[in-house]
């Protein structure tokens, strides 16, 4: 700690190993405990260290990570343990943002959202409580900014145009003038050609006098330059690049004569070096002295042709970078380099002494070490990019901080009602009815928002969940027993309590564990595998507990008899609700939550339309699974392309387990355990094995896309 607060008001890239590392495993740390799985708490970690010059070596685990950082030189190791795992996709989307924010300060390129101007902005409002609006508002800016700078190229472009024709017509004029002088000097009439000339010249004068007087007609100058100093065998002069971005003010001012006395000793000074022919003035080669890569270079640079108007240009943007306190190449001059300025001594030229210094070269200012960890360590040394300040340890945990503490997005009574609805439309498509619907809604209701109270208190997680499937069990039969006084059949519906108790069923530690195993971290993937297990057994334990005291008997739901065209557009409309249900009990923003719906409503709708034609239940959860990673990957490139606006790119996982959630076998579970209380274990192990390979399926429909669309899945490296 006390590493970590003596680096922190440093900019990052110089501070310890213990302050960089407090933010790497902070930023894995964090997503984590927003329930994603450890291929990219690690990927998210990695995406933080490299450009800090850090290799990470990280063991995460469901509420663990030990990591061990390296720069080169020193190293250390963290170990941090959460309390308790949940979901919150908000938080993985904004660590995604957070992660492009960093990155884009160090110097490094945005690596998941295409504008980073909007994770920076987000950064800079995080305070605000719909970040999702704030990115909206933020993209639209963009937009219009961007159109503003169209029309304001347009309108430049147009007076670009008509400023050059105008020069030229100038130019034009001035040759004409000085042809007709020619003319009249040899005709002999040198008094009134000299009159003429004195007239004219004054009037051109009276006209762009005031611009050659700023020395601000910098087009003219080149032209006139060119038209002087160029070849007499060559009619006209090349074409010259010169654009006004390109003449500084000192460059403008600079008389010509010693633009073109400069020129003149460049050339000097390039034929020099090549009759010399790479051997400096102690004997040694150049290539010894200047790198090998050097000899190559100067042998095409011999082989060009010189060009007075190349040379030309090149003196101004070497005056234009002095005059801005840049060297050559755009870079900030090093020690032991000077350009064609004048040295320390006075003396106008390059730098030359006696033995090798006339020919030393520039320090390299990055030597990246060797190894077996070099590829990580890039960045190390670099000189900071230009207009960009870097980050201090303390900023990047400011943010980290308001990135923790955000409250969430929807308050317990909404998540309640976004619980209900999820859970009425989960039985719908399970082949439930109006009746079933109506008890589901009321006890998944009750149920998820004691569990959001519950929670607040830091209860234990299993503890909570066996109360609040108990409460929304009890919920729901009491809701079918009252409309049963008014309409007895209602008291025959006894399998609807099942789809009340589905909001606690953990999708993502079931997702996560497949992609995890798939990613060969068994570690990670079994203890996810296993919590989701025991949640399960504890839901279905405490509705086995509740059917058996009020005496239920969950035999199914009984057939709709809807016309198909009529059950699949009631299926695509309650799959829309449901997967909507879900995304809000994850914490996630209404645009993402509506994004995933619309790829839940196309997934689910057709595995169960293709379920009906005869396949079976374990292939359509393969295919339902699949498709939805391949349009959750076809959005993500959508947004990346440009074809659909930057703040609409969320991260594959918060879009593809909302809308694969609903296609759980949480019926199969259930009926498992109620055979298995019932000691009829030959049924028990029949749903139990049923559940196992729906279960099995979807994880593995999402790896298929991930390794078809991924190149870091597709191969093993």
């Amino acid at each position: 700690m006390e590493d970590i607060e003596r680096d922190w008001d440093k900019p990052i890239t110089e501070a310890g190993i213990a302050a960089k590392a407090s933010v790497i495993v902070r930023v894995g740390l964090l997503d984590l405990s927003a329930g994603t799985g450890s291929f990219r708490v690690r990927e998210m970690m990695h995406r933080i260290a490299y450009p800090l010059g850090v290799h990470v070596r990280a063991d995460v685990n469901l509420t663990d990570i030990e990591a061990a950082c390296t720069d080169g030189k020193d190293r250390i190791t963290e170990v941090i343990d959460l309390p308790t795992t949940g979901v919150n996709t908000e938080r993985i989307w904004l660590l995604e943002h957070f992660a492009d924010w960093f990155s884009v300060n160090l110097g490094e390129e945005s690596m998941y959202h295409t504008r980073p101007e909007v994770s920076k902005g987000l950064m800079q409002h995080l305070d605000e409580k719909d970040a999702s609006q704030m990115s909206a508002k933020l993209a639209k800016e963009l937009r219009e900014e961007e159109k503003e700078e169209r029309e304001r190229q347009a309108e430049a472009q147009e007076a670009r145009g008509a400023t050059g024709a105008g020069t030229v017509a100038t130019w034009v004029n001035r040759l004409a003038g000085r042809g007709h002088d020619v003319k009249s000097d040899q005709s002999g009439q040198s008094g009134q050609s000299d009159q003429s000339d004195q007239s004219g010249q004054s009037g051109h004068d009276g006209k762009s006098g005031q611009v050659e007087q700023d020395g601000q007609d910098a087009v003219l100058d080149a032209l006139e330059a060119a038209s002087q100093h160029t070849d007499p065998g060559q009619p006209l002069a090349e074409p010259l690049d010169v654009h006004e971005s390109d003449w500084s003010k000192s460059a403008m001012t600079e008389s010509l004569a010693e633009r073109a006395e400069l020129a003149k000793q460049e050339e000097r000074e390039r034929q020099e070096r090549h009759r010399r022919r790479g051997v400096n003035g102690s004997g040694h080669a150049d290539s010894e002295v200047m790198g090998p890569d050097f000899e190559d270079m100067r042998d095409r640079m011999a082989d060009r042709k010189p060009s007075r108007e190349r040379l030309v240009d090149r003196e101004f943007r070497e005056v234009r970078d002095a005059h801005e306190g840049r060297g050559r190449h755009g870079v900030a001059p090093e020690e032991g380099f000077v350009g064609n300025g004048t040295n320390g001594n006075g003396a106008n030229g390059t730098k030359a002494a006696n033995g090798t210094a006339g020919s030393s070269s520039r320090k390299r200012d990055h030597k990246p070490p060797k190894g077996e960890y070099a590829e990580h360590f890039d960045h190390v040394g670099k000189t900071p990019v230009a207009g960009r300040p870097g980050i201090t340890v303390r900023q990047a945990h400011k943010r980290l901080d308001m990135i923790e503490h955000r409250k969430p997005l929807y308050s317990p009574a909404f998540a309640g009602l976004a619980s209900a609805i999820a859970c009425a439309s989960f039985v719908f498509l399970l082949g439930g009815g109006p009746y079933d619907m109506v008890g589901a809604f009321v006890g998944a209701g009750l149920g998820h928002w004691l569990r959001r109270r519950l929670f607040a208190h830091h209860l234990n997680q299993f503890f909570v969940t066996f109360v609040c499937v108990a409460v929304a069990a009890l919920a729901c039969t009491g809701t079918l027993r009252l409309i049963g006084l008014f309409d007895p059949i209602a008291l025959q519906h006894d399998t609807a309590y099942i789809g009340a108790m589905l909001f606690v069923i953990p999708g993502f530690p079931l997702i996560t564990s497949g992609l995890d195993m798939a990613k060969i971290d068994f570690p990670s993937g079994i203890q996810r595998l296993a919590y989701f297990l025991c949640i399960v057994l504890m839901a279905t334990l405490a509705g086995w507990m509740i059917a058996t005291i009020v005496h239920l008997n969950p035999t199914g739901f009984e057939p709709l008899g809807l016309n198909p065209w009529v059950n699949a557009l009631l299926r695509a409309v309650f799959a829309f609700l449901g997967v909507w249900g879900f995304s809000i009990m994850f914490n996630s923003p209404q645009r993402m939550c509506l994004t995933a719906a619309v790829i839940g409503m196309i997934t689910d709708t057709l595995r169960l339309e293709i379920v009906d034609a005869g396949v079976p239940a374990e292939a359509g959860a393969f295919i339902g699974a699949l498709l939805a990673g391949l349009l959750a990957s076809a959005w993500r490139s959508s947004v990346r392309k440009g074809w659909l606006p930057p703040h609409l790119g969320y991260p594959r996982i918060c879009l593809t387990v909302p809308s694969i959630v609903i296609m759980v076998p949480g019926m199969y579970m259930y009926r498992a355990m109620w055979y298995l209380g019932s000691f009829q274990t030959i049924h028990a192990l029949d749903w139990a094995f049923r559940a196992f390979m729906v279960i099995v399926c979807l994880p593995i429909g999402l790896a298929m896309a991930r390794v078809i669309t991924d190149k870091s899945w597709r191969y093993d490296i």
